[in-house]
């Protein structure tokens, strides 16, 4: 007595591919048994098959649709995030730069050329600038240059 209505080699081929773990390796297309064991008219040549079908293949559209449209819609989130990311790095640059306009203006107005000058410099010229002086003034005081430009450079980057 069968305990199973399909073949031992429908059976044994799904087994046998499940137990290696390649158990996408099985036949999907259609399944195990007669044709008149798929519950489906598409095997049956009494029916019209083509609702069926169109019916399946709809469904089969609509899941490999799916299945594409989600590594597009990670794409597109972070797309989205690295756009967000530069809009804030532009205003933070844009209102950096207002705030130097008018800390230049300022600078004329109070009708001081040298703080205005340093108004002026972009932070690193304002940097070697300000290093420059520290070194100046270690040098007026008979200290090594170098170590003051080590110190500066370990409050800088260290």
């Amino acid at each position: 007595m069968r305990v199973s209505p399909f073949s031992v080699a429908e059976e044994a081929l799904g087994q046998s591919s499940a137990m290696r773990g390649l158990q996408g390796m099985e036949i999907t297309a259609s399944p195990k048994g007669p044709n008149m064991f798929d519950g489906g008219p598409a095997s049956k040549v009494t029916e019209n098959t083509q609702p069926f079908n169109n019916a399946r293949l709809e469904q089969q559209n609509v899941i490999q649709n799916t299945g594409a449209a989600v590594p597009q819609a990670e794409a597109n989130a972070v797309q989205q995030s690295r756009k967000m990311s530069l809009v804030e790095d532009n205003q933070a640059y844009k209102a950096n730069e207002l705030f130097n306009q008018r800390k230049e203006e300022l600078m004329y107005v109070m009708n001081t050329p040298a703080t205005a000058a340093l108004g002026n410099m972009s932070p690193p010229e304002e940097q070697v600038f300000r290093n420059h002086i520290a070194v100046g003034k270690a040098q007026s005081m008979g200290v090594n240059p170098d170590l003051v430009q080590n110190k500066l450079s370990e409050q800088n980057y260290g």
